[in-house]
């Protein structure tokens, strides 16, 4: 059973409006006075939650990553800052938010109908050969790293092969703002000019 993507970001949401909440009662309540005392108390609640499955399972995959990066980066893992940037992205409107984000979802939105979305080296897209089932989307994991700043600004072309119907693939797109160039099987993301 695939979840649609609106309700993964409104889990998402309620899961950080959650954290946040637990975390300002106990900064209130003086239980919470310092850096370090805020990280473990989110380690805690993370584990907590988790533990008691207090959320639906759109967001379990989440608080499991959000729970490792706690435990193995410590207070560098910035627990209270990614709750607030997922509050932030997933409670505002989408063509407001960064570009990643945008694909993000637009691609969250076609695998709950159906479509894979595969990751795949230089040599394998150079190859030009594409099994499996359609309909699928395709990427070099590389060019997909780089094409993003750490705010997730689309600063250069992205391409995407696309096995199947391309059409579906570019109405997503352009109902997530995104900007995209289409020759025959393959679809190219354009960086927006910023002026």
């Amino acid at each position: 059973m695939t979840i649609p993507p609106e309700q993964t970001v409104k889990d998402l949401a309620h899961l950080a409006f959650c954290a946040l909440v637990a975390l300002y009662t106990a900064v209130q309540q003086g239980t919470v006075t310092s850096p370090m005392a805020e990280h473990l108390f989110l380690v805690r609640w993370l584990a907590t939650a988790q533990k008691q499955k207090r959320f639906p399972r759109s967001v379990a995959l989440d608080i499991q990553q959000l729970l490792d990066k706690g435990r193995k980066q410590g207070i560098e893992a910035k627990l209270k800052t990614r709750f607030e940037y997922v509050w932030r992205t997933c409670t505002g409107e989408l063509k407001n938010q960064n570009d990643l984000f945008r694909l993000t979802y637009a691609i969250e939105s076609l695998k709950a109908q159906g479509w894979r979305n595969e990751l795949v080296t230089q040599a394998e897209w150079n190859s030009g050969i594409f099994e499996g089932v359609e309909p699928a989307l395709y990427a070099v994991k590389s060019a997909l790293n780089a094409a993003f700043t750490t705010e997730g600004r689309l600063i250069t072309s992205l391409a995407f092969r696309v096995v199947g119907e391309v059409q579906p693939f570019v109405k997503t797109l352009a109902a997530c703002h995104i900007t995209a160039r289409c020759s025959a099987s393959v679809v190219t993301l354009t960086p927006r000019s910023h002026h």
